[in-house]
């Protein structure tokens, strides 16, 4: 199955060649904006700039949950990226429970997080990157919101075994899926390096129909 590809870039792996970048195929870019309630990441202005100079298909820009008021990151992660253009998404990468120990506190945390990105950015429907194995330290919850966010999964190997689900995107799966972290298995991007490797659910047109503005369903 053709599938779009795309990359994930921070200032501990920032994009070096842009072309070389762009002429190897990739055609999505997820940028790392914020973290917590105060880090802003020192390459997003340059990862934002020099995206949008070169004609990559999507880009999106993720937030790290950390402790501490969801609306409050969520707020910052939408100042931080500043006005979005057509083809770029809001995504929230929740890797670490920023309520330790606590399942309807941590979806509560959630929701109060994509409900500021719904709001502030009404017209397109917003990401959230996590696994099933993070969602199960929640005990396993519902979400009443998960047909409204697309998921972005990761499962880290090289032989097309797909991302487990979390619960509420069982029946409708995952809309992209992180398959390398450069190092495991071994992948090479040119114009950056060992880095996040990601595949869209569809080819490149399939891609470019799910990068228009199309609201929330």
């Amino acid at each position: 199955m053709s599938r779009a590809t795309g990359i994930d870039v921070s200032h501990w792996k920032p994009v070096k060649n842009w072309l070389e970048l762009y002429d190897s195929g990739v055609r999505f870019v997820g940028v790392k904006a914020t973290e917590g309630g105060s880090f802003i990441d020192p390459k997003l202005r340059y990862h934002r700039d020099e995206m949008r100079r070169h004609p990559f298909t999507l880009g999106i820009y993720y937030h790290f949950a950390r402790s501490g008021p969801a609306n409050r990151q969520a707020e910052r992660l939408v100042d931080a990226v500043g006005a979005l253009r057509d083809n770029e998404r809001l995504c929230l990468d929740f890797e670490v429970l920023p309520i330790p120990g606590g399942g309807d506190a941590n979806l509560d945390w959630i929701t109060a997080f994509m409900r500021v990105l719904r709001h502030d950015v009404p017209d397109r429907r917003p990401i959230i990157y996590t696994s099933r194995r993070i969602w199960r330290m929640m005990g396993d919850p519902l979400w009443e919101m998960s047909g409204d966010v697309d998921l972005w999964a990761p499962r880290y190997n090289a032989q097309g075994v797909e991302p487990a689900m979390p619960r509420p995107w069982k029946d409708c799966g995952w809309s992209f899926w992180q398959w390398s972290d450069g190092a495991f298995p071994l992948h090479v991007t040119p114009g950056v390096g060992k880095c996040d490797a990601n595949y869209f659910r569809g080819d490149d047109a399939a891609l470019e129909e799910y990068a228009k503005l199309t609201g929330v369903v």
